[in-house]
C-alpha cells in the first residue's frame, strides 16, 4: 500500500505574522506549507513545483493578488483561495 503524499499549500501574503500563523495552523492540520512574501517570491516557489493549492492575499504591495491570480490562472488550474 502506498502512502499518499502530504498536500502542499503555498501561502502568499506580505504580512509576516499572518504568514507564520497560517503556516503553523495549516502545518498542524497535516499540510506541507511553503510561504512567499510577494509575487516575485511566489513565482520563485512555483518554479520549484506546483502546490496543491495557493492561499493568496488580495492586497499586497507591488503586483496585487488579483493580478497574480489572473496570471496564474492563465498557466494553471491550481486551486486559489483569496485572502483579504
Amino acid at each position: 500500500m502506498t502512502v499518499p503524499a502530504t498536500p502542499r499549500i503555498l501561502v502568499v501574503d506580505d504580512d509576516p505574522g499572518l504568514r507564520s500563523l497560517l503556516e503553523a495552523y495549516l502545518g498542524d492540520s497535516g499540510f506541507t506549507v511553503e510561504t512567499a512574501e510577494d509575487g516575485v517570491a511566489m513565482w520563485t516557489a512555483l518554479a520549484r513545483g506546483m502546490p496543491d493549492a495557493i492561499v493568496l492575499d488580495l492586497m499586497m504591495p507591488g503586483e496585487d493578488g488579483l493580478s497574480l491570480a489572473r496570471r496564474l490562472r492563465s498557466e494553471s488550474a491550481v486551486p486559489i483561495l483569496m485572502l483579504s
